[in-house]
């Protein structure tokens, strides 16, 4: 059985997932795959971005005047493709919807063993992979009980607050906060319990923090911590007297009459100069000390 191969290379073309364009030197596009026209009609996208004889260069090159950076290194990199600078490009970008998140891989190579000078643009959808890979980032940077940030994120992100607070003079806060008796607890009434009490404190922090300059983490075991950018000491104090009061508003009840409270230490200070990376969680953690050593369920500060 015979098939006419230009009618079958145009059913291929237009089978094809990928959203695909050729242009010519100019930038002019000379064709466009099913894919390509159904995304622009389903998205609202220009129409000077989905037609024939539409210039992409100008479609990328308007983008780019309006701040898309991402436009404009699109655009210089087919540039370089097309100048016979480099053999092919590849830009990965996001492309999100207002219902769904979005990511494609653009890629620029010359057309083999065309008569003219000719450029296929394909936009290949990368979403399930980004997606995944993002879902792997969290899993390795947050504590898989209680969904609050683990120790490894904790250090980067305290660096990255203490560099912003340097530069910016501002003040930066710690509070770390223990579980009073919490292995008591435990052994009264079993590890799912006890795993249930450490959720129950965590959501407490989580909802504490919600400013980008926040971060509530579990250090380990019972210990936890909560990170307050650009907040000074009355600040920090007021947040942590709050935890206080929330902890033990959740009556977790245990050997009868016991309730579950917690020890906090909070540390404060404007950095002038580079302080050792651990300096402010060991100011929080003298202060911490004091409120256990006084009865513990109470606060303790401490100025950096």
């Amino acid at each position: 059985m015979q098939h006419d191969l230009s009618a079958l290379h145009t059913w291929v073309f237009n089978t094809l997932q990928d959203q695909i364009a050729v242009i010519d030197r100019e930038g002019t596009i000379i064709a466009v795959n099913r894919a390509w026209t159904e995304f622009g009609n389903e998205n609202g996208l220009s129409g000077e971005s989905t037609i024939l004889n539409a210039n992409y260069f100008k479609v990328l090159n308007d983008s780019a005047a309006r701040g898309d950076t991402l436009a404009g290194d699109a655009a210089q990199g087919m540039l370089a493709v097309v100048n016979g600078e480099r053999s092919f490009f590849e830009i990965e970008y996001p492309c999100h919807s207002p219902s769904e998140q979005r990511w494609f891989i653009m890629r620029v190579c010359r057309v083999q063993d065309a008569t003219s000078d000719l450029f296929v643009i394909s936009h290949h959808n990368i979403t399930q992979r980004k997606l995944a890979e993002e879902r792997a980032e969290h899993l390795a940077m947050h504590d898989p009980l209680t969904g609050l940030a683990n120790r490894r994120y904790f250090n980067s992100f305290l660096q990255g607050e203490m560099r912003r607070s340097l530069r910016n003079k501002t003040p930066i806060s710690l509070v770390v906060i223990d579980v009073d008796n919490f292995k008591d607890y435990n052994d009264t009434l079993g590890h799912l319990f006890g795993d249930e009490c450490l959720v129950k404190v965590g959501k407490t922090l989580m909802n504490a923090s919600r400013r980008p300059g926040d971060l509530a983490a579990r250090l380990g075991g019972d210990e936890f911590a909560l990170i307050l950018g650009d907040t000074d000491m009355a600040g920090a104090q007021s947040v942590a007297e709050g935890i206080l009061k929330h902890v033990r508003e959740l009556n977790i009840v245990f050997a009868e009459s016991r309730y579950v409270t917690v020890s906090i230490g909070v540390a404060s200070m404007i950095p002038y100069a580079k302080p050792p990376p651990d300096y402010l969680l060991h100011e929080a953690d003298k202060a911490l000390y004091r409120s256990k050593l006084a009865g513990r369920n109470q606060v303790n500060c401490q100025n950096a």
